[in-house]
């Protein structure tokens, strides 16, 4: 996550079911989680240093027949490399019911990398409170799910109320130590992000895949997690749903099981703060109490005829100054670190305005996929009008564009002009993003336009791949010149050149490797921003067009 664009770094949001006195479960909790830090959890209200660099406020709110209806606590530490501030808040209602949420924010004060994680609070919250998520209980291991439970498993992943994901895991046929590791890890790394299921054998497997179908299914030693709004009856709805084989949770060299808690703790952090804790505003009774006393103070201030009694007012008022100062120091680095937050959604603002500028690139594909249509549509007459009814027909019907790196990398064979050389595991980290699937469309549609440009040059075209780009000859599949780059900067290349260096065939460069500055840009917002970088040997000893990476932004004058 980039911290400096975005300082929310984990949010956990909790809905508890009726429980007796909830806010008072928080408030101890979270006491002891203090103590433990600091050997002190003070919870009157108002601000109190718990050491040199760290201060922790409380606030309390209450309705009108004087009930505690809301309580926040927000500590904020002053380290050298960034102030970490985390945010408690939760909120009462009649029914006994609540709403928690637990927020972690981190202010670099560097460039050192930072990668914070998950506040073990939450796990002591989640514990402590036993949250639910629609139907489902939270709960910090997975729920063993065998044949007869498959049903309530079901409805959990159909029910319209849920908005956390849920993972869910088969057992694989053989044990596997290491498979087992894994899992308990991400579902640890999970809790209080996701809802957590195992099935517990081969008939549990079979009888979710009978319930759910075939596209839904979770094999046996696979890890499957399901997003919100399931749609069993839909085979494309799927791929939304990311899955591990039983292969890539077992193999020793391949890190991708670390994407189940990263992608369920991304989107815990995404997802917006109910409207009862969005619009909860807590009074400035501490800051009130200071001043009536400070007013108290100097209307009592007369003068004396007793020196001491002089003095006496005097060492009050400092007090009360002192107070008044530290109080003011307070509200002026909560506004800098508000004001860095407001910063932050303010860009984040910009970036959804300009991605919403982005849907006129979908409109253009759909316009082609209309125009693609309409061409077919017209060969295809015109073979019957010749009695070619049998050329109008198509057996097997095409693949559409994939809906993940994974599959797109399993389809590279489609491209006979294309030499592929970048590593797997760079574009396969892609697919833990929100946008894996639009990137994986558009990634199809970059190569399939390399492709398209590699058959035309052995066919006599004489441009290069801007001008291929440019042409309007009949079945040419190009690509939106805003989003190629033929060349990198000097800068980017003196600073970062190594960067791009890629691995090649032998015959290319002897070593091996070479530098590439051509690229594609499959997104142009946010710290990922795929990139696809190429070379260009079709006039060369392959005849092919050389695709060295893809994968995450590369560093750069812009890079964060």
């Amino acid at each position: 996550m980039d911290l400096n664009s975005n300082p929310l770094a984990h949010r956990a949001i909790l809905s508890i079911p009726s429980a007796e006195s909830p806010l008072q479960v928080v408030r101890r909790i979270s006491a002891q989680w203090l103590t433990e830090k600091f050997g002190s959890a003070p919870l009157a209200s108002g601000h109190h240093h718990l050491d040199e660099d760290t201060v922790l406020t409380n606030h309390a709110a209450y309705l009108a027949d004087g009930a505690e209806h809301a309580i926040r606590l927000q500590l904020r530490e002053d380290r050298t490399q960034a102030t970490w501030r985390t945010t408690i808040t939760a909120v009462a209602f009649e029914d006994l019911s609540a709403l928690l949420t637990v927020g972690l924010e981190v202010f670099p004060n560097s460039s050192m990398l930072l990668t914070p994680g998950k506040p073990r609070l939450v796990r002591d919250l989640v514990e402590a409170l036993g949250p639910t998520d629609g139907p489902a209980k939270l709960t910090l291991k997975p729920q063993s799910v065998d044949a007869e439970g498959i049903g309530a498993l079901i409805d959990v992943l159909c029910d319209p109320t849920r908005r956390m994901p849920v993972i869910v895991a088969a057992q694989p046929r053989r044990p596997s130590a290491l498979w087992s590791d894994r899992l308990g890890k991400a579902m640890r790394q999970s809790a209080g992000s996701a809802t957590l299921y195992e099935l517990t054998d081969t008939e549990a497997d079979d009888t979710f895949r009978a319930a759910i179908g075939e596209y839904h299914r979770v094999a046996p030693g696979a890890v499957r997690t399901f997003l919100s709004e399931v749609d069993p009856a839909w085979p494309k709805d799927a791929s939304r749903h990311r899955f591990l084989t039983v292969a890539r949770m077992s193999d020793p060299r391949d890190k991708v099981w670390l994407g189940i808690a990263r992608t369920v703790q991304r989107l815990s952090t995404e997802t917006p703060l109910p409207e009862a804790l969005r619009t909860l505003a807590f009074p400035d009774d501490e800051g009130r109490r200071h001043r009536a006393e400070r007013q108290a103070a100097l209307t009592s201030a007369r003068p004396s005829e007793e020196l001491a009694e002089l003095r006496k007012d005097a060492e009050e008022l400092r007090t009360l100054l002192a107070q008044a100062d530290a109080e003011l120091e307070e509200s002026i680095r909560t506004a800098e670190l508000s004001a860095r937050t407001a910063s932050s959604l303010e860009e984040q603002l910009h970036t959804a305005v300009e991605r919403a500028d982005g849907d006129m690139e979908a409109l253009r594909a759909l316009d082609d996929v209309e125009r693609a249509r309409a061409e077919a549509h017209i060969l295809r007459r015109r073979l019957r009008e010749q009695g070619r009814y049998d050329d109008t027909v198509v057996i097997e019907q095409p693949p559409g564009v994939p809906d993940s790196f994974e599959e797109l990398w399993e389809r590279l064979d489609s491209f006979e002009g294309l030499r592929v050389t970048a590593d797997k595991s760079s574009a396969l980290e892609l697919d833990e993003a929100e946008r894996a699937r639009v990137w994986a469309a558009k990634a199809w549609n970059a190569l399939r336009a390399l492709d398209s440009y590699a058959h035309a040059a052995g066919d006599g075209f004489n441009g290069g791949f801007y001008q291929h780009c440019t042409s309007d000859r009949s079945g040419a599949v190009t690509w939106p010149l805003k989003q190629l780059a033929l060349v990198e900067s000097d800068t980017t290349m003196n600073r970062w050149g190594d960067e791009r260096i890629f691995p090649v065939p032998v015959e290319v460069d002897p070593s091996g490797r070479t530098e590439m500055q051509a690229h594609l840009k499959l997104d142009s917002k946010g710290s990922t921003s795929p990139r696809i970088y190429f070379l260009d040997d079709t006039k060369g000893v392959t005849g092919k067009v050389i695709v060295g990476y893809t994968g995450p932004h590369l560093t750069n004058t812009k890079t964060n």
